[in-house]
């Protein structure tokens, strides 16, 4: 491999680890952000489009902190919020803060639907309010159960896919269809999982990498121009 293009490649690593640093920093106090990372492919793969790296989601979950409202939930580990985004694609969150609009829909912050058993989950007039969700996902009012948030599983190893704003793909092949549905905390929020510590140390450490990159593609550009200075003399 030429010297250029090793420096082109680390370049282009460097970039997208800012990216995705910038990125977390930027949703450090985002409810249920995970943190992205850059992960390294092996060496054999660095002239893929992807330029050697690929993107990993640390499932990892944040600090869960008490809200009052009951439409915070704070999702049981590897839960996620089964959602219906404006195009009527599917799509998966940790995100909990969820609210319910002018036409009884419950939606979350983003104004993504959220679905139960049997679709959007919608209530009358008259269950808009004193409305609870238990540990299960069941959302019940004065007793009674109305409906029951879609919570799904993810098996253990499977890589999330993310589509940027804290949401995911939603690709049922993933999907823990066995494991039960326990330990939802309703009137709580899970924060974001990235620590600024670890950002500012991968954003210092990228930058100086990619520093070295540039002395690189500037020591490589002074060597050719060096030997096209000297062919020419010789010829």
């Amino acid at each position: 491999m030429k010297t250029l293009q090793i420096a082109a490649l680390g370049l282009q690593q460097d970039l997208e680890r800012l990216k995705l640093a910038s990125h977390n920093a930027a949703n450090l106090s985002t409810p249920g952000y995970k943190r992205q990372l850059a992960v390294q492919t092996p060496f054999t793969a660095w002239l893929d489009v992807s330029g050697g790296i690929h993107t990993h989601t640390d499932t990892r979950p944040g600090k869960v902190h008490p809200t009052g409202n009951n439409l915070d939930v704070a999702l049981p580990e590897r839960r996620l919020l089964l959602l219906e985004k404006e195009d009527g694609s599917q799509a998966l969150s940790r995100q909990g803060s969820l609210q319910v609009d002018a036409q009884g829909l419950l939606r979350t912050l983003e104004g993504h639907k959220v679905l139960g058993l049997r679709g959007p989950i919608s209530l009358r007039a008259e269950q808009r309010t004193d409305i609870e969700i238990d540990s299960q996902g069941q959302i019940r009012h004065q007793g009674g159960v109305i409906d029951a948030l879609h919570l799904v599983g993810i098996k253990v190893g499977v890589e999330l896919l993310p589509l940027g704003d804290g949401l995911y793909a939603a690709d049922s092949h993933q999907w823990d269809t066995e494991a039960a549905v326990i330990g939802l905390r309703s009137g709580h929020l899970e924060q974001s999982n990235v620590m600024p510590s670890q950002e500012m140390v991968s954003l210092m450490s990228t930058t100086r990498h990619a520093e070295t990159m540039v002395r690189l593609f500037q020591a490589a550009d002074d060597m050719q121009a060096t030997a096209i200075r000297r062919f020419g003399e010789t010829s």
